[in-house]
C-alpha cells in the first residue's frame, strides 16, 4: 500500500514537472493556433490527455523487469 502511494506521488510529481516544462516551452513561442472549441470540449480534451498520460506512465513504471 505504501509503495503504491509512493508510485502515485512520483507520477504526479512527474506530470507537474512535465506541465511546467510544457508551459515554459509554449510561453516562448511567438505564434498561437486557435481551434474553435467550446469550453466544455476543451475541458474534456484536457481531462482525456491527463488520463492517457497517467495510464501510459503507470504502465511504464509498473512493468516488472
Amino acid at each position: 500500500m505504501r509503495e503504491k502511494t509512493r508510485e502515485n506521488l512520483s507520477i504526479l510529481l512527474f506530470l507537474l514537472v512535465a506541465a511546467v516544462v510544457l508551459w515554459f516551452i509554449l510561453s516562448r513561442m511567438r505564434f498561437l493556433v486557435f481551434i474553435p472549441v467550446s469550453l466544455g470540449g476543451f475541458i474534456l480534451f484536457v481531462i482525456i490527455v491527463i488520463v492517457v498520460l497517467y495510464l501510459i506512465l503507470d504502465h511504464l513504471l509498473s512493468r516488472s523487469w
